[in-house]
């Protein structure tokens, strides 16, 4: 296998999460729970696939915020918790949890941790 090959098997990688259960292809933005595609808005999908990135794994309120609406616009914990809370209404039917820690952030919690 060349060095290309191999980068691009890495990068493929890293751009896609699938534990048997939860896909996640971030670049296509796509999602399916036990082969079910989950139609999520743009908003939500970018709020999900960074949670899926680190599943099971904190991620800052700071961070979720920096990673969807970018560097240029001040943390608005409200605006975030209706998302998450529409994320979570979502997921429910596919017994996948979003976790909240209390001043800190999010966790993504997937079937492989229950």
């Amino acid at each position: 296998m060349t060095r290309i090959e191999q980068e691009n098997l890495i990068h493929t990688a890293e751009d896609i999460y699938d534990d048997g259960f939860l896909r996640v292809e971030h670049k296509n933005y796509y999602v399916a729970c036990g082969g079910n595609p989950l139609k999520l808005p743009r908003t939500e999908f970018l709020i999900f696939s960074r949670l899926a990135r680190t599943p099971n794994r904190i991620v800052t309120a700071d961070d979720l915020w920096s990673s969807v609406w970018g560097g240029n616009k001040p943390l608005n914990s409200e605006s975030l918790h209706v998302y998450i809370y529409r994320l979570r209404a979502k997921l429910a039917e596919f017994e996948l949890q979003i976790e909240t820690m209390v001043n800190v952030g999010y966790r993504l919690i997937t079937s492989k941790s229950q």
